[in-house]
């Protein structure tokens, strides 16, 4: 049974003068960390690895200030009960103790737009997204999700694409906090980064000097780093002043996933990979999630446990 509480509107400034400011918008001097999981690819009866990772997450010896399923959450196949797997799949994650955000990735697009086997309305609302793109602020730290699937420049999309570069234009220059921008198909890559995508061939990446690098570009100074999923490898690289990171995708190597620290003050950054695999250790094909960066940075965290 619920009870309706109610105030007269000259109660209303009173009362918000006495709560204290969301910690979503608290400014933070000390270490703020993420959880990313990329690729989870789950499907029809198969939660494959996010059950195990999902505990993994919830006991790390630092607990993240949130957690980011980074897009192709569920594969999306044209015989699969879509909506039934990301139910699923968001049932799973409300297991976690950090707040979760989602990506949208290639294999929830495809089912929507190609194969009609759902809406936009029914994923977004089984999600509790609002939209597709979006960005909020925890402890001083502004999260920008877009949706970098790679159709979207088309004429078939044009409404779309069009909406979503004015929102992401205004939406970064209305920040002067660090700022970590979540994708899921790269936009920082190219084929020559990884002599695997030469050695198989795979060319499809968002073109170089594209709006997404442009404009994150523009805003460099406040960039602290860009994570992307889609490609399954594990590598990142730094052009026009904005770090990408690419993440291993979790439904590979036994269920993997990143911690990723960044210190407010310095904005030095340090990528903890499960399982634990230095550069040195990385398989040819950039398979395993890597773990790389300035670990004082995670030690800083762990000391003020």
């Amino acid at each position: 049974m619920h009870t309706l509480l109610r105030l007269s509107v000259n109660a209303l400034p009173a009362l918000v003068f006495l709560m204290p400011a969301p910690a979503a918008d608290q400014a933070d001097t000390g270490v703020v960390s993420f959880c990313v999981i990329p690729d989870a690819h789950t499907y029809t009866g198969s939660l494959r690895h996010v059950p195990a990772i999902v505990e993994k997450i919830n006991a790390l010896p630092v607990q993240p200030n949130f957690v980011v399923s980074l897009g192709d959450n569920v594969s999306g196949g044209e015989d699969h009960d879509v909506i039934g797997d990301a139910i699923s799949y968001h049932k799973c994650i409300a297991a976690l103790n950090a707040p979760h955000y989602y990506v949208i990735g290639n294999h929830e697009c495809i089912p929507i737009e190609y194969y009609k086997l759902l809406t936009w309305e029914q994923l977004l609302g089984a999600w509790g997204m609002q939209s597709r793109w979006y960005s909020s602020d925890i402890r001083g730290l502004h999260l920008c999700v877009v949706d970098s699937w790679s159709p979207l420049p088309t004429e078939a999309f044009a409404a779309v694409w069009q909406a979503q570069q004015e929102w992401l234009v205004a939406d970064l220059a209305a920040t002067d906090k660090p700022t970590v921008v979540f994708a899921h198909e790269a936009i920082g890559f190219q084929q020559e980064d990884l002599q695997d995508w030469i050695d198989t061939d795979n060319r499809k990446f968002w073109p170089a000097g594209n709006f997404f690098e442009t404009t994150l570009q523009a805003h460099a100074g406040k960039i602290v780093g860009v994570f992307e999923g889609h490609k399954h490898k594990s590598l990142y690289k730094t052009q026009g002043g904005v770090t990408y990171h690419q993440m291993g995708a979790s439904h590979a190597c036994n269920g993997q996933f990143a911690q990723v620290f960044i210190d407010m003050q310095t904005r030095a950054w340090f990528v903890q990979g499960y399982p634990d695999v230095s550069p040195e250790q990385q398989d040819a094909k950039g398979e395993m999630q890597i773990t790389y960066g300035d670990r004082s940075v995670m030690e800083k965290a762990i000391g003020h446990q």
